[in-house]
């Protein structure tokens, strides 16, 4: 981020230099807010966790762990171990110090293993010679105590045999039902894994394919980036343009009024001209007609009227007037130019400025796509460890599982056959230990004479005796299994399991020297790592991308910075300019145009002020005509009279007819002079106002368009970075999410729950069980002894009983039959 603020930085500094001072200060960005971008996360499939289904066993599960850690307390045998595989020697006297525990259980076991066949044989000589469980020798108190006592503790051991039996029984089911499943979630766990790996690499390209959604936005926006700049350079020149135009409207409106002016005064004088003959030649006449009238001697006291008669003359010569068509002709050949067509045309060109912007700006865009579209490879390239050789490993041990689970299942179902008939001898056992005491306890309530055998009591008896031997026949084979099965998961638990869970294991792992290479796990993944490290990091939530240090392997945000990855867009950007010092306004003839009626200003008036200033006539032809017609009713010549009545008519004829017509056309010319004044004294002022606007168009349309483009770019520059930053930043979070290492300690803490809680839990359980069972025939032998003792006749009672039976037989004996049936 901090490169991508150094290259605005850069390109404010450019913008900075480039623009003048004050120019463009109300230039913004477009407000439009940045929107999200949508990208589909790629959805993880949780990976299946095992549970441990220990149920009613798990206080049992705890003991077991409890004896183990009595029998086995020493520490991870570390050295051991790695000589073991590294096939350097095993130093057979450190074994024996580490398996104290489990060789003091195994002489016991030997001594169990021999003691109890040959205190069986010397039982069974005993048995032979009519001792060990035979008669009691008299019946008394005391014996009766001692037989309930021993019948109350048989009773005893035997359930306890029953309830080890029991539990014996389903730790072994549950061994055999886990078996199956272990190896079915093992295959699945490992499949998972190999998932994973196979998975990745498709995922991170699925990742790197969403570039199209940051960069079709953002050729969505420089498809739009002409029209922008162009309405941008249109809004920041419209007052100018205006302004400019207005000025030409309001030349236009100018040489209109000067060139109607003018014609006017054109008309005017040469209306005037054309009358001035006329007036001229009818005062001549009425002036010589009247001289020869009033100069008659028949006219009385017309002396003073002939002076009058002299001004009948014209006092204003409006031959003088100065000619105005060459200002005229001047004037119509700048209207024939028609600068309102040109002001039509001008603000048509600014109408058509943006798609001008965007036809000079396609060419630009058009690179400038193709440097963003060069941003796809590099995403391509994304740097990212090979996991093929994990997936190897994965399927070689996936393989191997398959073929050894076959095995294992195979193993097991004789395990479990085995199990089965050892637990049948012990249910055989407690089978006759209660139907002996059964019969037994049944024999000696019903029997009346303790010294009389009966039926029920020695079957009791004899029970009891075939469940004493069955014990020393079957007990060697149940303290040889228990031992057997105890050693492989007591060691299974003590070095493995128990070093997994307080992570010895892992460290033993971490540890350079103890693996071979062949066993050494990070030569499968091709990366270095610290297993304890790795396993902790995942419990913590992390990913492998943290655990696994692969920044240290490859710097992905580096990678992903991006200054780097748009650097040649960047490029692209600031090469898109936009020219338009060749738009005109106003034509270079317009302008000209412009500067000659800036130039009319020479119409010489002075002069044509004074002429039109005196009266046409010298003499009031009005007044002169009165004077005539009072003259003439003074007259007694009625020529005379009639004379001068006819002139002051003819006078007022032509005050008529054409000196009030010079008098209103007078007027009118001097209006029309009187406005081309008012508008003289403006038109220099409104043409240099055109002048400058125009120049003010024209210098602006060689700066503001690339100082607009120039700004218009940072702002989409700082659009589009802002949208890669966001798909980037996307893109990082999805690869760590990728690599999250959750599915990989589900995995492994499946191993675990699977191995040690689901196989080998029950798996000691059973050992622990059939051991307690083993170990409490003992007493359960010798109190069956004790009891099979009391079960039979008593010794004393059994001779008296017999004495009587023979003198109750000869008494029998010397009687007839039948009469004794009689």
């Amino acid at each position: 981020m901090s490169v991508r603020r150094g290259v605005l930085m850069l390109l404010w500094l450019a913008l900075s230099l480039l623009l003048p001072a004050g120019v463009l200060t109300d230039v913004t960005c477009p407000a439009a807010p940045l929107n999200a971008l949508n990208f589909t996360d790629i959805p993880q499939q949780p990976a299946g966790r095992v549970t441990s289904d220990a149920g009613a066993l798990a206080p049992l599960y705890g003991f077991v762990k409890s004896f183990l850690g009595c029998v086995q307390p020493n520490p991870f045998p570390e050295e051991l171990l790695r000589n073991l595989l590294n096939n350097e020697g095993v130093d057979v006297i450190k074994v024996a110090r580490y398996e104290a525990g489990y060789i003091v259980c195994a002489l016991l076991g030997l001594l169990f293993l021999f003691l109890m066949p040959l205190v069986g044989a010397i039982f069974a000589c005993c048995r032979c010679c009519g001792r060990c469980g035979g008669r009691a020798k008299k019946d008394r108190e005391a014996p009766r105590c001692q037989r309930n006592a021993v019948i109350t503790f048989l009773a005893m051991t035997t359930i306890v045999i029953l309830a080890g039996m029991v539990l014996a029984f389903t730790a072994n089911e549950k061994v055999t039902k886990a078996v199956d499943p272990s190896l079915r979630s093992l295959d699945s766990t490992l499949e998972n894994l190999k998932d994973f790996t196979n998975s990745l690499p498709q995922k991170i390209n699925i990742v790197v394919d969403q570039y199209s959604i940051p960069k079709t936005k953002i050729k969505g926006e420089l498809d739009g980036i002409g029209r922008l700049i162009g309405d941008e350079i249109a809004s920041q020149l419209n007052s100018s343009v205006t302004a400019a135009l207005d000025a030409v409207s309001v030349n236009v409106e100018d040489i209109k009024s000067v060139m109607d002016s003018l014609q006017s005064i054109r008309d005017k004088r040469q209306t005037l001209q054309s009358r001035q003959p006329v007036l001229v030649t009818n005062l001549n006449e009425r002036k010589s007609r009247l001289q020869q009238t009033l100069t008659s001697p028949a006219c009385s006291n017309c002396q003073p009227l002939s002076l009058s008669a002299d001004k009948l003359q014209i006092e204003a010569d409006y031959s003088k007037i100065s000619s105005v068509d060459s200002e005229l002709n001047n004037m119509r050949d700048i209207a024939a130019y028609d600068l309102q067509g040109q002001i039509e045309k001008g603000k048509e060109t600014f109408k058509n400025v943006p798609q001008m912007v965007i036809n000079e700006t396609s060419s630009a865009v058009q690179s400038i796509k193709a440097a963003l579209d060069g941003i796809q490879p590099e995403l391509d390239r994304l740097p990212f460890p090979s996991l093929s050789s994990a997936t190897a490993t994965i399927t070689t041990i996936q393989l191997e599982l398959r073929k050894q689970g076959q095995e294992v299942q195979r193993y097991d179902y004789i395990r479990w056959n085995v199990s089965i008939v050892l637990c049948c001898m012990i249910l055989l056992i407690v089978l006759l230990n209660f139907l002996g005491l059964a019969f037994g306890i049944g024999g000696v309530w019903s029997r009346q004479d303790p010294g009389k055998p009966n039926c029920p009591s020695s079957s009791g008896a004899n029970l009891l005796m075939a469940s004493v031997g069955f014990s020393f026949l079957f007990s060697w084979l149940l303290i040889l299994l228990v031992f057997v099965i105890f050693f492989v998961g007591g060691n299974v638990e003590t070095i493995f399991c128990r070093n997994w869970k307080n992570q010895e294991l892992f460290k033993f792992v971490d540890t350079p020297g103890n693996l071979p290479s062949n066993l050494d796990i990070t030569n499968a993944f091709g990366i270095k790592f610290n297993t304890s490290a790795v396993y902790n990091g995942c419990k913590a939530g992390q990913s492998l991308y943290t655990v696994l240090n692969l920044d240290q392997q490859f710097n992905l945000q580096k990678f992903l910075d991006v200054s780097k990855l748009s650097a040649e867009f960047t490029v692209k950007l600031g090469l898109l300019s936009v020219d338009l010092s060749g738009v005109q306004l106003l034509s270079d003839e317009g302008r000209k145009k412009v500067q000659e009626f800036r130039d009319v200003n020479k119409i010489n008036n002075s002069f044509n002020s004074t002429e039109l200033n005196k009266s046409p006539v010298q003499t009031d032809l009005l007044v002169f005509a009165a004077q005539l017609e009072k003259k003439a009713s003074e007259q007694v010549d009625p020529l005379v009279k009639n004379n001068l009545t006819d002139e002051a008519q003819k006078l007022r004829d032509l005050q008529r007819d054409v000196v009030d017509l010079q008098i209103s056309d007078v007027a009118e010319l001097n209006a029309s002079l009187n406005a081309l004044s008012f508008t003289r004294k403006d038109l220099q002022g409104h043409a240099d106002k055109t002048l400058s606007s125009l120049d003010t168009v024209k210098s602006k349309l060689k700066t503001d368009p690339l100082a607009i483009t120039t700004k218009l770019s940072l702002c989409f520059l700082n659009k589009a970075l802002a949208s890669l930053q966001q798909y980037l930043d996307w893109v990082l979070k999805m690869v760590v999410e990728l690599l999250s290492c959750q599915s990989l300690i589900v995995s492994l803490d499946n191993v675990y729950t699977i191995s040690c809680e689901n196989v080998l839990n029950p798996w000691n359980a059973f050992w622990l069980s059939l051991g307690w069972c083993t170990l409490f025939l003992i007493p359960s032998i010798i109190f069956a002894v004790k009891t099979a003792k009391h079960f039979r006749a008593v010794r004393s009672s059994f001779k008296s009983i017999d004495l009587v039976s023979l003198d109750t037989r000869a008494m029998f004996g010397q009687l007839p039959r039948a009469k004794l049936y009689q």
